[in-house]
């Protein structure tokens, strides 16, 4: 394992985590979709310096280029983080901080599903461990009247 490289993993867990708690707590009386915006626009601002020194240069766009970009852009960046925020404003932290742990499963899947990717036993393995977790992380985080009330639905 790399130091650096699990270094910065738990650096962005702890970041994502305080995040997380955060935002509920000192979100500003603004729309949703603008405070949204801000936050990718800062977070934007805080890379372009990194980038600049340890990116390759940037490549003459192309139509795929630019289609690709505003993709990453407005659904894989702007879409989500609305929804993020959106979850966080409605849902309590812990809930929505479970959700999160989906991302690196979903994006194994879809490389099976759409681009003949292979899966292997461990992968596998890893997706349902995720998808299990999240779903004791979701009972455990109920009340006990709320456990009470689903034992006693039809």
């Amino acid at each position: 394992l790399d130091p650096v490289g699990v270094a910065a993993g738990l650096a962005g867990a702890v970041s994502m985590a305080f995040g997380t708690v955060l935002t509920r707590k000192w979100q500003p009386p603004v729309p949703l979709l603008t405070f949204t915006a801000w936050q990718l626009a800062a977070g934007g601002l805080l890379l372009v310096p990194v980038a600049l020194v340890f990116d390759p240069p940037i490549p003459m766009p192309t139509g795929t280029n630019v289609l690709g970009l505003a993709w990453l852009g407005l659904i894989g960046a702007g879409l989500t983080y609305f929804l993020w925020f959106r979850g966080i404003s409605r849902l309590e932290p812990t809930v929505v901080s479970l959700l999160g742990f989906l991302s690196p499963g979903t994006a194994v899947l879809l490389g099976w599903l759409f681009l003949d990717q292979t899966l292997s036993a461990l992968q596998i393995i890893g997706v349902l461990l995720v998808i299990g977790s999240i779903w004791l992380g979701q009972r455990s985080n109920r009340t006990p009247r709320a456990r009470i009330a689903c034992r006693k639905s039809p």
